[in-house]
């Protein structure tokens, strides 16, 4: 990682964490502990700080699903071990950070929904088709329904206006180990449903 880059990674989990309305020009400069002229020598503005945060984002998605495709583990297995990955790097991405996203950066925010429909629609038909060609998956389920499925889901948890979940809900690492469950369990075949329920048990897979 050069210097640039080690800015944009210090720089991305600061609007995570404290959303990107919030983060000032000012805030970078000392997060950085470089000068306030220097940032603006190594950005245009905050635009394009914002723009290289959500470039930075889309890099490590990218790398996680590079690697999930490349691997010879099955899917079972697979999805185990990218969910690890992916985690560290989803639960950071808060509603308030996309809420902000949405109202301040609407050019940037749209690119990454669009960016963020394409992997999980490709992903998750591949997955769906995999699994069931390995016998993993029901063979009842339709690769399609479950794609436009699961971009509805990933979707619906950017939106602070929804009532039903709290923030702390929808960001929690309780909340996602109870859905992966519930999902895994529900797209199983009886042969992967309990090869992932020894993973789950011997693998301690809920463990930071």
């Amino acid at each position: 990682m050069n210097e640039i880059e080690e800015y944009i990674s210090k720089i991305t989990a600061l609007f995570l964490q404290y959303g990107i309305k919030s983060v000032s020009m000012d805030d970078i400069a000392k997060e950085l502990g470089i000068s306030k002229k220097t940032v603006y020598q190594v950005f245009t503005d905050k635009n394009d700080v914002v723009f290289k945060s959500i470039a930075h984002l889309k890099l490590q998605m990218d790398n996680i699903i590079e690697e999930f495709n490349k691997s010879k583990l099955n899917v079972i297995e697979k999805e185990i071990a990218q969910r690890k990955k992916y985690m560290k790097t989803y639960l950071k991405i808060k509603p308030t950070y996309m809420y902000d996203l949405k109202k301040f950066y609407p050019n940037i925010f749209d690119d990454f929904i669009q960016y963020k429909t394409r992997i999980i629609s490709e992903t998750t038909y591949n997955f769906i088709k995999e699994g069931k060609e390995q016998a993993l998956f029901r063979n009842d389920l339709d690769p399609e329904f479950m794609t436009k499925l699961s971009v509805t889901l990933t979707f619906a948890v950017f939106h602070p206006d929804i009532e039903t979940f709290s923030e702390g809900d929808l960001t929690s690492k309780k909340f996602s180990d109870q859905f992966f469950i519930y999902h895994m369990n529900g797209i199983c075949s009886d042969k992967g449903r309990k090869l992932f329920n020894e993973l789950l048990n011997n693998e301690q897979l809920l463990e930071d």
